[in-house]
């Protein structure tokens, strides 16, 4: 069992939250409570800020059905939080369940995230989200 600081545990829960009850969903108003006005997400190179996160997993959330979302592994270290995530979705229209996995490390101040780093292995995901660079 892990010892972790009541900060790192708040950090824990809000993870599992965004990954659980928001992304799948597509929730996105709600995104602005677990996230900074000003927070960055980091993916290929490239940087989105807050609303062009929300636009993609709208997008996303558009594009498919039956999303749903797995804990791999999640653990918190001071300030960070580290994610392994599998999401199956199916994109509407067809029958295959698409495996995609993801890997997040998340950076918390004051209780929000403030920036994350986004690795997916699936070019669909990716291509949604770094859409919305030029929206």
């Amino acid at each position: 069992m892990n010892n972790y600081s009541e900060t790192e545990l708040k950090n824990i829960e809000i993870v599992k939250s965004l990954y659980t009850d928001v992304f799948d969903t597509g929730n996105c108003p709600v995104v602005n409570n677990y996230y900074h006005d000003d927070a960055k997400c980091h993916l290929k190179g490239k940087t989105l800020l807050v609303e062009q996160m929300k636009g993609g997993m709208a997008e996303f959330v558009e594009k498919h059905t039956s999303i749903s979302t797995s804990i791999e592994s999640l653990f918190a270290v001071g300030d960070r939080t580290y994610a392994r995530l599998n999401r199956q979705a199916t994109l509407k229209g067809e029958e295959q369940v698409r495996d995609i996995e993801i890997m997040v490390e998340k950076r918390f101040v004051d209780g929000k995230v403030a920036e994350l780093w986004f690795m997916v292995d699936d070019e669909i995901y990716s291509n949604i989200w770094l859409n919305q660079l030029s929206a």
